[in-house]
C-alpha cells in the first residue's frame, strides 16, 4: 500500500528487548529479576520512603540486556522499587512514590531476602532478548511523527495501520510504549522502558495495566507514567 505516512513509520520502527520473566533454568550467574533477588549496598541498606520500605520491581543488570539501554551502558544495574501503600497516578518524577536506582558497579553489592512486609511478590530471573517484531508508535503517539490524515480517509488503510503497525505489550526495554489510554500529553524526555502487568510474579498494576519510565537527558531525570483498563 503506497501511503507516505506508512513508508515515513516504516523508518522509524524499533526493536526491543523483551524480558522472559522464568520458564527456564535459573542462571546463578545472572542477576536481572523480577520482583526480588535485588542487590542492594550493605551501607546503603534497603530502599525506604515515607511509607516504609519499598516493594522490589524491576532489577536490570545491563550487561544481559543486547545492545544495552540507550544513553546508560555505563552503568552495571537499574533498579525499580514501588511505595507499598499507592501507585502514583499521573507524571510523577523519580522518588515520588517510585524510585529508580543506578548502579555504576556491581562492587559492594549483595543479594538480600526482600523484608517480610514488602514480600508481596514472586521473585522470577530474567532472560532478555531482542524481539522478533518490530515496534511502532501508537495511533495517537503516530501523528507527532507522521501526517495520518491520508490513512484516517480510508478504511482499508486504517484497517492496514492497526494490523501492521503494532508494538509488544509485555515488559521490556526500548521500542515504543504500548499504551492502553492515550500516550501523556507531553512526553517528560525519551521513552526508555516499560513494565507490564504479569502473571508468573503475580504483579498487577489496577486493572491489568502497565507503568512508563521516560528518562531527560538535560535534566537528568527519570519519569514515570502509568495507565490501565
Amino acid at each position: 500500500m503506497k501511503i507516505k505516512a506508512f513508508q515515513e513509520l516504516n523508518l522509524i520502527r524499533k526493536t526491543p528487548v523483551i524480558a522472559k520473566i522464568g520458564g527456564f533454568r535459573p542462571d546463578p550467574a545472572a542477576h536481572s529479576w523480577f520482583g526480588g533477588h535485588f542487590f542492594i549496598h550493605p551501607d546503603q541498606g534497603w530502599p525506604v520512603d515515607q511509607d516504609g520500605v519499598m516493594i522490589p520491581i524491576l532489577q536490570i543488570y545491563l550487561p544481559e540486556v543486547p545492545g544495552g539501554i540507550n544513553g546508560f551502558n555505563e552503568w552495571k544495574m537499574i533498579q525499580i522499587f514501588l511505595n507499598q501503600k499507592a501507585l502514583p497516578i499521573d507524571i510523577t518524577k523519580n522518588g515520588e512514590g517510585w524510585k529508580l536506582i543506578e548502579y555504576a558497579t556491581m562492587e559492594g553489592l549483595e543479594v538480600v531476602e526482600t523484608p517480610e512486609e514488602v514480600r508481596r511478590l514472586k521473585p522470577f530471573q530474567i532472560q532478555w532478548n531482542e524481539s522478533e517484531h518490530e515496534d511502532y508508535p501508537c495511533w495517537e503517539e503516530a501523528w507527532s511523527y507522521v501526517d495520518l490524515s491520508e490513512v484516517n480517509e480510508s478504511e482499508e488503510a486504517t484497517e492496514h495501520f492497526f494490523r501492521h503497525y503494532t508494538h509488544d505489550s509485555f515488559t521490556k526495554i526500548g521500542g515504543y510504549g504500548a499504551y492502553i489510554q492515550s500516550p501523556p500529553h507531553h512526553q517528560p524526555g525519551e521513552f526508555m522502558l516499560q513494565i507490564a502487568s504479569e502473571e508468573k510474579p503475580r504483579f498487577m498494576i489496577g486493572d491489568n495495566g502497565k507503568m512508563y519510565f521516560y528518562y531527560d537527558k538535560e535534566l537528568k531525570e527519570w519519569f514515570m507514567h502509568c495507565d490501565c483498563f
